[in-house]
Protein backbone atom coordinates (compact mmCIF):
# COMPACT_ATOMS: atom_id res chain seq x y z
CA UNK A 1 0.00 0.00 0.00
CA UNK A 2 2.87 2.36 0.89
CA UNK A 3 4.45 1.73 -2.55
CA UNK A 4 1.17 2.55 -4.26
CA UNK A 5 0.90 5.86 -2.36
CA UNK A 6 4.48 6.75 -3.30
CA UNK A 7 3.77 6.02 -6.97
CA UNK A 8 0.68 8.28 -6.92
CA UNK A 9 2.72 11.13 -5.39
CA UNK A 10 5.45 10.77 -8.03
CA UNK A 11 2.91 10.77 -10.86
CA UNK A 12 1.19 13.82 -9.43
CA UNK A 13 4.48 15.70 -9.23
CA UNK A 14 5.32 14.67 -12.78
CA UNK A 15 2.07 16.09 -14.05
CA UNK A 16 2.41 19.24 -11.99
CA UNK A 17 5.85 20.22 -13.35
CA UNK A 18 4.75 20.79 -17.01
CA UNK A 19 1.66 22.62 -15.78
CA UNK A 20 3.86 24.90 -13.71
CA UNK A 21 6.09 25.63 -16.73
CA UNK A 22 2.99 26.41 -18.84
CA UNK A 23 1.77 28.87 -16.22
CA UNK A 24 5.12 30.65 -16.08
CA UNK A 25 5.67 30.86 -19.87
CA UNK A 26 6.26 34.49 -20.93
CA UNK A 27 3.50 35.54 -23.38
CA UNK A 28 5.70 38.43 -24.50
CA UNK A 29 8.07 36.00 -26.21
CA UNK A 30 5.21 34.50 -28.22
CA UNK A 31 3.87 37.89 -29.29
CA UNK A 32 7.36 39.16 -30.16
CA UNK A 33 7.96 36.11 -32.34
CA UNK A 34 4.62 36.64 -34.07
CA UNK A 35 5.43 40.31 -34.64
CA UNK A 36 8.68 39.43 -36.38
CA UNK A 37 6.88 36.81 -38.47
CA UNK A 38 4.16 39.25 -39.58
CA UNK A 39 6.75 41.88 -40.48
CA UNK A 40 8.77 39.32 -42.42
CA UNK A 41 5.77 38.22 -44.48
CA UNK A 42 4.98 41.88 -45.23
CA UNK A 43 8.35 41.86 -47.10
CA UNK A 44 9.64 44.74 -45.03
CA UNK A 45 13.04 43.07 -44.73
CA UNK A 46 13.52 43.51 -48.48
CA UNK A 47 14.01 47.20 -47.74
CA UNK A 48 15.85 47.26 -44.43
CA UNK A 49 15.95 45.82 -40.94
CA UNK A 50 13.20 46.10 -38.34
CA UNK A 51 13.17 44.89 -34.73
CA UNK A 52 10.04 44.42 -32.66
CA UNK A 53 9.66 44.45 -28.88
CA UNK A 54 6.49 43.79 -26.90
CA UNK A 55 5.48 44.77 -23.39
CA UNK A 56 2.05 44.96 -21.78
CA UNK A 57 0.13 45.27 -25.05
CA UNK A 58 2.54 47.77 -26.63
CA UNK A 59 4.62 46.81 -29.69
CA UNK A 60 7.65 49.01 -30.29
CA UNK A 61 9.23 48.95 -33.72
CA UNK A 62 12.78 50.11 -34.38
CA UNK A 63 15.25 49.84 -37.25
CA UNK A 64 15.83 51.42 -40.65
CA UNK A 65 14.11 51.03 -44.04
CA UNK A 66 14.67 52.84 -47.32
CA UNK A 67 11.12 54.08 -48.01
CA UNK A 68 8.03 55.30 -46.20
CA UNK A 69 5.82 52.52 -47.58
CA UNK A 70 7.88 49.81 -45.88
CA UNK A 71 7.72 51.68 -42.57
CA UNK A 72 3.91 51.83 -42.85
CA UNK A 73 3.75 48.16 -43.90
CA UNK A 74 5.61 47.16 -40.74
CA UNK A 75 3.25 49.20 -38.59
CA UNK A 76 0.16 47.70 -40.24
CA UNK A 77 1.57 44.19 -39.83
CA UNK A 78 2.19 44.78 -36.13
CA UNK A 79 -1.36 45.96 -35.56
CA UNK A 80 -2.68 42.62 -36.85
CA UNK A 81 -0.98 40.59 -34.08
CA UNK A 82 -3.25 39.29 -31.31
CA UNK A 83 -2.48 40.95 -28.01
CA UNK A 84 -1.13 44.18 -29.53
CA UNK A 85 -3.20 47.16 -28.41
CA UNK A 86 -0.77 49.91 -29.37
CA UNK A 87 2.09 50.30 -31.84
CA UNK A 88 4.96 52.73 -31.33
CA UNK A 89 6.66 53.16 -34.70
CA UNK A 90 10.24 54.34 -34.23
CA UNK A 91 11.42 53.01 -37.58
CA UNK A 92 13.71 55.43 -39.38
CA UNK A 93 13.55 55.96 -43.15
CA UNK A 94 16.94 56.52 -44.73
CA UNK A 95 18.55 55.95 -48.14
CA UNK A 96 21.84 57.82 -47.98
CA UNK A 97 22.85 56.86 -51.51
CA UNK A 98 19.72 58.43 -53.05
CA UNK A 99 19.70 62.15 -53.82
CA UNK A 100 16.48 64.20 -53.90
CA UNK A 101 16.90 64.51 -57.68
CA UNK A 102 17.15 60.72 -58.09
CA UNK A 103 14.15 60.25 -55.84
CA UNK A 104 12.16 62.72 -57.94
CA UNK A 105 13.12 61.02 -61.21
CA UNK A 106 12.00 57.64 -59.87
CA UNK A 107 8.73 59.13 -58.62
CA UNK A 108 8.02 60.69 -62.01
CA UNK A 109 8.63 57.35 -63.68
CA UNK A 110 6.20 55.67 -61.30
CA UNK A 111 3.51 58.22 -62.19
CA UNK A 112 4.01 57.79 -65.94
CA UNK A 113 3.78 53.98 -65.78
CA UNK A 114 0.76 53.99 -63.46
CA UNK A 115 -1.94 52.24 -65.48
CA UNK A 116 -4.76 54.69 -64.67
CA UNK A 117 -2.85 57.93 -65.31
CA UNK A 118 -4.20 59.62 -68.43
CA UNK A 119 -4.65 62.87 -70.30
CA UNK A 120 -7.49 63.98 -68.01
CA UNK A 121 -5.21 63.87 -64.94
CA UNK A 122 -2.37 66.22 -64.05
CA UNK A 123 0.31 65.43 -61.48
CA UNK A 124 3.21 67.60 -60.34
CA UNK A 125 5.99 66.40 -58.04
CA UNK A 126 8.45 68.30 -55.88
CA UNK A 127 11.24 67.03 -53.65
CA UNK A 128 11.96 68.88 -50.41
CA UNK A 129 14.86 66.92 -49.03
CA UNK A 130 13.48 63.43 -48.32
CA UNK A 131 9.88 64.71 -48.49
CA UNK A 132 7.93 64.16 -51.70
CA UNK A 133 5.15 66.69 -52.37
CA UNK A 134 2.41 65.64 -54.81
CA UNK A 135 -0.02 68.18 -56.30
CA UNK A 136 -2.42 68.29 -59.24
CA UNK A 137 -5.75 66.76 -60.15
CA UNK A 138 -7.11 63.26 -60.81
CA UNK A 139 -10.54 62.19 -62.01
CA UNK A 140 -11.20 59.37 -59.51
CA UNK A 141 -10.64 58.98 -55.74
CA UNK A 142 -8.90 55.61 -56.16
CA UNK A 143 -6.17 57.27 -58.23
CA UNK A 144 -5.19 59.52 -55.34
CA UNK A 145 -5.03 56.52 -52.99
CA UNK A 146 -3.14 54.36 -55.49
CA UNK A 147 -0.57 57.01 -56.27
CA UNK A 148 -0.08 57.72 -52.57
CA UNK A 149 0.74 54.05 -51.96
CA UNK A 150 2.98 53.81 -55.03
CA UNK A 151 4.97 56.99 -54.35
CA UNK A 152 5.42 56.16 -50.66
CA UNK A 153 7.44 53.13 -51.82
CA UNK A 154 9.90 55.13 -53.89
CA UNK A 155 13.36 54.63 -52.43
CA UNK A 156 14.42 57.66 -50.41
CA UNK A 157 10.92 58.97 -49.66
CA UNK A 158 10.70 59.45 -45.91
CA UNK A 159 7.61 61.70 -45.92
CA UNK A 160 4.80 62.10 -48.45
CA UNK A 161 2.46 65.07 -48.83
CA UNK A 162 -0.37 63.84 -51.05
CA UNK A 163 -2.18 67.04 -52.02
CA UNK A 164 -3.87 65.67 -55.13
CA UNK A 165 -7.31 67.12 -55.82
CA UNK A 166 -10.02 64.67 -56.80
CA UNK A 167 -12.12 66.36 -59.48
CA UNK A 168 -15.92 66.35 -59.04
CA UNK A 169 -17.80 63.48 -60.62
CA UNK A 170 -19.85 64.99 -63.42
CA UNK A 171 -21.45 63.56 -66.56
CA UNK A 172 -21.20 66.98 -68.21
CA UNK A 173 -17.48 67.22 -67.43
CA UNK A 174 -16.93 63.70 -68.76
CA UNK A 175 -18.63 64.56 -72.04
CA UNK A 176 -16.63 67.78 -72.25
CA UNK A 177 -13.37 65.90 -71.72
CA UNK A 178 -14.09 63.62 -74.67
CA UNK A 179 -15.05 66.54 -76.91
CA UNK A 180 -11.90 68.45 -75.96
CA UNK A 181 -9.64 65.46 -76.54
CA UNK A 182 -11.10 64.96 -80.00
CA UNK A 183 -10.78 68.64 -80.85
CA UNK A 184 -7.17 68.94 -79.70
CA UNK A 185 -5.64 65.60 -80.61
CA UNK A 186 -7.68 65.33 -83.82
CA UNK A 187 -6.33 68.62 -85.08
CA UNK A 188 -4.18 68.49 -88.23
CA UNK A 189 -0.53 68.59 -87.23
CA UNK A 190 -1.16 67.19 -83.74
CA UNK A 191 -0.89 63.56 -84.83
CA UNK A 192 2.59 63.22 -83.34
CA UNK A 193 1.24 64.21 -79.95
CA UNK A 194 -1.69 61.81 -80.18
CA UNK A 195 0.37 58.71 -80.99
CA UNK A 196 2.78 59.09 -78.07
CA UNK A 197 2.58 56.46 -75.31
CA UNK A 198 1.94 59.30 -72.87
CA UNK A 199 0.30 62.16 -74.81
CA UNK A 200 1.79 65.40 -73.47
CA UNK A 201 -1.27 67.68 -73.46
CA UNK A 202 -3.39 67.12 -70.33
CA UNK A 203 -6.97 68.36 -70.28
CA UNK A 204 -8.25 69.21 -66.80
CA UNK A 205 -11.98 69.86 -66.54
CA UNK A 206 -13.66 71.06 -63.35
CA UNK A 207 -17.31 72.13 -63.44
CA UNK A 208 -17.02 73.12 -67.09
CA UNK A 209 -13.81 75.09 -66.61
CA UNK A 210 -10.84 73.85 -68.61
CA UNK A 211 -7.10 74.01 -67.92
CA UNK A 212 -4.50 72.78 -70.39
CA UNK A 213 -1.38 71.36 -68.72
CA UNK A 214 1.73 69.68 -70.07
CA UNK A 215 4.13 70.46 -72.89
CA UNK A 216 4.13 71.13 -76.63
CA UNK A 217 6.91 71.68 -79.13
CA UNK A 218 6.23 75.32 -80.01
CA UNK A 219 4.40 78.47 -79.01
CA UNK A 220 2.23 78.06 -82.11
CA UNK A 221 1.13 74.58 -80.99
CA UNK A 222 0.24 75.99 -77.59
CA UNK A 223 -1.93 78.64 -79.26
CA UNK A 224 -3.57 76.11 -81.58
CA UNK A 225 -4.39 73.76 -78.69
CA UNK A 226 -6.02 76.63 -76.81
CA UNK A 227 -8.03 77.67 -79.89
CA UNK A 228 -9.23 74.09 -80.35
CA UNK A 229 -10.40 74.00 -76.72
CA UNK A 230 -12.24 77.29 -77.03
CA UNK A 231 -13.92 76.23 -80.27
CA UNK A 232 -15.60 73.28 -78.56
CA UNK A 233 -18.13 75.81 -77.30
CA UNK A 234 -19.17 74.00 -74.12
CA UNK A 235 -16.52 75.45 -71.81
CA UNK A 236 -17.04 78.21 -69.26
CA UNK A 237 -13.37 79.17 -69.31
CA UNK A 238 -10.06 77.97 -70.76
CA UNK A 239 -6.71 78.46 -69.02
CA UNK A 240 -3.59 77.63 -71.02
CA UNK A 241 -0.71 76.47 -68.84
CA UNK A 242 1.07 74.57 -71.61
CA UNK A 243 4.82 75.03 -71.58
CA UNK A 244 7.01 74.96 -74.68
CA UNK A 245 9.50 72.12 -74.63
CA UNK A 246 11.62 72.09 -77.76
CA UNK A 247 13.78 69.23 -76.46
Amino acid sequence: MRKIRLLIVVLALGLAVPAAFARTEDPSARVTAELQDKIYHAKVFDHGTVQAAFDNGVATLTGTVDNLGSKLDAERAARKVNGVTQVIDNIRVSADDVTPHQMLDKARHQVVVYYAYGIFDNIALEAKGDTLVVTGQVTEPFKKADLGNILARVRGVANLENNLEVLPLSTFDDQLRVALARAIYGRTGFELYAVQANPPIHIIVKNGNVTLEGAVGSKMDSTLAEMAARNVGLTFSVTNNLRVDRA
